[in-house]
């Protein structure tokens, strides 16, 4: 140990509660994910690691400022440390919930004190990370030389975190975990307890029970934006949440009120009167409706344009693709088919309609007919590989009068170019694709829906794809199908029957007239006719290219169909709609630009600028800069593609966050214990990051068909192989951090402070930068990335042959 100041405590009880606290730290950023998730509809992971980096950046300035005082009390300040970031980890959520600091992500081009209401909400969650990280920056600082073996307690209890939260979010709301969580680092706090001062440490530690106590018995609620669809509907007359259960998926609520009449788009000869249905909601996000079924009666979505792919012919075999609650089920089933899988994404959904709604569904889930399968429906279409369907059918998209552009970074799989390709390999003979969408304006959705579809058809040899294709419209939805073989004579004119007695209209038929287009329902975007032909019947490229906004078919390595927006197109964007509506456009993929932008001024001024305070250090920093900078990008250009990728391949970002992050800090933890025996640290992280580099290009080459032939194995046989393959580079990425801290406490100690600043400010901007280069050009493009930091890691540090006990200097 230092000669500074001895620890008072064991080393070996230091380093469990070094573990237990790094476990509580990783389980509060993923249980933030879940909170922010339901109160503004997003998990915002890249903010959340972004937030936490922040925090670990601040602290290491902190600590170089202040390194020799706080050094010299570490022994007493390390636990009261620990028991500041259990109690801020209750505060910071309470201060954030006050009516003046809440934060909507809605509201923020429309109300200018969102912005600072929004670095109100990063600092105040910056807290319990800033002190957590100071915590484990002193202990690191005060072990220099023995680094790997704390590094390695920090890491492995970060990944059991991980997986500690998804254990706990199956069994209680992720409101309830935040006392559990915070407990962790209580309890580290007290195992690492000093014998001195304990004036200063136990008033801090019984404080933070006493907050976890409370935020136990007095959870309180948590504050929704009010853009959110159970905010509205919860303003709806004598409307109150009759069920409500946790799941991993999110938090589960069921809804009723007198005024919950279920009308999707009806036709205007529906002269029932409409439904009263409960609704359920997912992280307050609505989901579906209890069905209520009855083979008595018509279904009431045989009013809706849905019906397009039964009046076809008739479908014996039904595959329901995002099924949710099950309404597309019991409106196949009413339509005599004879077997219909409903695939639901939420496991929780599918037992309240086996249980607690059984009844009033009629029965829905036990029927003959039906079979609900809990699973990720991209998954089951890899799973399913010899089985076919007469008609695959996807879930109503967007929402009545167009969403607002929350969407447009949710990955989403299921609409990919590579999905549907599988559903056509899943097709029978006479098999259709039907979805269907509220009309958007400007329009979007509808145009992307038309263009995956058409190029589906023509990368199956189909030149005309219009032959294949139908569309018809309502006063509100679009609904689209795609048949494997020409559309005969036959389903045409039951399409046009079909439209008359509904008072609907043909949008696209082989041999469509433009007069029955607008002959019930007139439409005052008339542009949508004119893309539709382009893409359906002329193929022209060019138009669609020079279009406002992007509506080429989203892909496995850009899965985000909801994105839209142009760059170059904003400008004129703002000159058609407005300054103010514009942004709604697009709000998701605006929201990373402002979080890139005031991520990285907030970690300039928190982490780098102080550092200006210390006295001038000796030799250069350049090369310490660039060399822990590049890691810090690195590292986190490597978790958050891995992350994006694991979410297809574990079908949910719970999963894919946990297993992602648990892997890497627990193989990282590996590689850096192991780092700690090298004699030389130089050829350590000289072979760690060339190697690295090398791993992330050959990841760049078949690290996505690796995932997709192992997809449909067993989730446990998943997980290993995922373990697998990220703990492969993440053990040598655990390497270069220590070993370049060991280089730097040789012989010049006065850089360590730079190094982690650098390297933690860096790391605040590259989870916002990653995803923008992600949605901008693709996974694999991010990974190259990544791999280029790495090599620029190894070529700063090793231009010439240095000591393996001096730093670079110039």
């Amino acid at each position: 140990m230092s000669s500074e100041s001895p620890l008072h405590t064991s080393e070996n009880r230091i380093i469990a509660g070094l573990g237990l606290h790094s476990s509580a730290i990783i389980a509060y950023q993923l249980i933030l994910m879940q909170l922010i998730s339901i109160m503004q509809g997003y998990h915002f992971a890249y903010m959340i690691i972004s937030i936490a980096m922040l925090g670990f950046g601040a602290s290491g300035t902190f600590l170089a400022l202040f390194r020799k005082r706080l050094l010299s009390v570490s022994h007493w300040l390390v636990p009261l440390l620990m028991s500041a970031t259990g109690l801020f980890m209750i505060l910071s959520f309470y201060m954030a919930r006050l009516p003046a600091l809440q934060f909507d992500v809605y509201l923020l081009f429309v109300e200018t004190s969102q912005f600072g209401v929004l670095a109100a909400t990063y600092l105040i969650y910056f807290l319990p990370f800033f002190f957590g990280a100071l915590a484990i920056g002193i202990l690191f600082i005060k072990n220099a030389g023995k680094i790997g073996k704390y590094y390695f307690a920090n890491l492995v209890g970060s990944g059991l975190g991980g997986i500690l939260v998804v254990l706990l979010l199956n069994h209680f709301f992720a409101l309830h975990t935040l006392p559990i969580i915070a407990t962790l680092s209580i309890s580290a706090a007290l195992i690492s307890f000093s014998s001195e001062r304990k004036s200063y440490q136990l008033p801090v530690a019984f404080l933070a029970l006493i907050f976890v106590l409370i935020a136990l018995v007095w959870p309180g609620s948590l504050p929704l934006s009010e853009y959110k669809g159970l905010s509205r509907t919860l303003n709806l007359p004598e409307a109150r949440v009759i069920h409500k259960q946790p799941d991993v998926h999110g938090q589960i609520e069921v809804v009723e009120s007198p005024a919950l009449r279920y009308a999707p788009a009806l036709s205007f000869t529906f002269t029932e009167e409409v439904p009263v249905k409960k609704n359920v909601f997912i992280n307050a996000e609505f989901y579906g409706v209890i069905p209520l079924f009855d083979t008595t009666r018509r279904n009431i979505h045989n009013y809706t344009t849905e019906d397009l792919p039964y009046i076809l012919q008739v479908r014996d075999s039904i595959l329901i693709l995002k099924a949710g609650t099950a309404s597309g089920v019991a409106h196949a089933i009413q339509n005599d088919a004879k077997k219909v899988k409903g695939i639901t994404e939420v496991q929780g959904v599918k037992e309240l309609l086996k249980n607690e709604f059984a009844s009033e569904s009629g029965y829905l889930a036990m029927h003959e007919a039906a079979e609900l399968i809990y699973n990720d429906s991209r998954q089951f279409l890899l799973t399913e590989s010899f089985e076919s369907f007469d008609a695959i059918i996807l879930p109503r998209m967007e929402a009545f009068g167009g969403s607002t552009g929350m969407n447009a970074l949710q990955e989403d799989y299921a609409l990919t170019i590579e999905a549907f390709q599988l559903m056509w390999d899943h097709l029978s003979e006479e098999g259709v694709i039907a979805i269907t969408t509220w009309i958007d304006y400007p329009s979007r959705t509808t145009l992307k829906i038309a263009n995956t579809l058409a190029t589906v058809l023509l990368n199956n040899g189909i030149e005309q794809p219009g032959n294949h294709i139908a569309a018809i419209k309502s006063w509100g939805t679009l609904s689209f199908v795609l048949k494997k073989t020409p559309l005969n004579q036959q389903e045409i004119d039951n399409i046009r029957t079909f439209c008359k007695q509904m008072l609907f209209d043909p949008v696209l038929l082989p041999d469509i007239q433009p007069e029955e287009r607008d002959a019930f329902n007139i439409l005052e975007d008339k542009f949508l006719y004119k893309y539709l032909d382009a893409i359906v019947y002329e193929g022209n490229e060019d138009l669609l290219r020079d279009y406002d906004f992007y509506i080429q078919p989203a892909t496995d390595d850009k899965p985000y169909f909801s994105r839209f927006l142009k760059l170059s197109s904003i400008s004129k964007l703002r000159e058609t709609f407005g300054a103010e509506t514009m942004p709604f456009l697009e709000l998701g993929y605006l929201i990373v630009w402002v979080t890139l932008l005031q991520s990285a001024l907030l970690a300039f001024v928190l982490i780098v600028l102080p550092l200006f305070r210390l006295r001038k250090t000796e030799g250069s920093k350049t090369p310490t800069l660039f060399y822990f900078g590049a890691l810090g990008l690195g590292y986190m250009f490597a978790e958050i593609i891995f992350i994006q990728r694991f979410i297809l391949y574990f079908g949910h970002p719970v999963y894919a966050i946990s297993a992602v992050i648990s892997t890497m800090m627990i193989a990282s933890g590996m590689g850096s214990l192991y780092s700690g025996t090298l004699e030389n640290p130089v050829k350590a992280s000289r072979f760690a990051t060339f190697l690295v580099a090398i791993l992330l290009f050959v990841y760049s080459l078949f690290f996505t068909d690796i995932l997709t032939a192992t997809i449909n194995f067993p989730f446990l046989i998943k997980f290993l192989i995922a373990f697998v393959l990220l703990a492969l580079p993440s053990f040598f990425m655990g390497i270069p951090f220590p070993s370049g801290i060991r280089i730097l406490a040789g012989n010049q100690r006065d850089h360590i402070p730079w190094a982690w600043g650098i390297n933690g400010c860096l790391s605040v901007i590259a989870t916002s930068l990653a995803t923008l280069i992600a949605v901008e050009q693709g996974f694999r493009i991010v990974m190259l990335f990544a791999m280029g930091f790495y090599l620029l890691a190894f070529f700063t540090y090793f231009r010439k042959k240095y000591d393996q006990n001096s730093l670079v200097s110039e």
